[in-house]
């Protein structure tokens, strides 16, 4: 005489559930790009023409109306940001220097980054501006 079966219930592993939307929020994380400007009170100078730059090999440097330099949302001295770009140019073969500065700042403390930057090799430099209304 054969026993009745149970019916069998179908379910689902809850256990990797856990894992993968951990995976999901690291990799959301690292792929998301931040706008680093908006954490510094910048006022960006205006020009009557606009160039736009490939962003592939872009070093994007900040300069805050005091003169203190950021570089991916944390205060560098130039000595690190020297450093951080030699790093930068080893990777990409024509990078950019990308200066975003505050417009009230002497144009003496963007010349020394400039200087600092390009004590090893010529670098390109490009100046980000907000373009002027008609």
């Amino acid at each position: 005489m054969k026993r009745p079966q149970k019916p069998l219930s179908p379910s689902l592993p809850l256990v990797a559930m856990g894992d993968i939307a951990f995976l999901l929020l690291v990799f959301f994380l690292v792929t998301t790009a931040l706008d680093q400007s908006r954490k510094l009170e910048i006022e960006i100078p205006s020009a009557r023409k606009v160039v736009p730059v490939p962003q592939e090999e872009i070093f994007s440097v900040f300069v805050d109306r005091d003169g203190k330099i950021y570089y991916k949302g944390s205060e560098k001295n130039l000595m690190e940001l020297q450093f951080l770009y030699r790093r930068h140019a080893a990777i990409f073969r024509k990078p950019i220097v990308q200066v975003i500065a505050d417009k009230n700042l002497e144009f003496e403390k963007i010349d020394e980054i400039i200087k600092v930057l390009r004590r090893n090799q010529p670098i390109r430099v490009s100046f980000v501006c907000r373009e002027e209304n008609p």
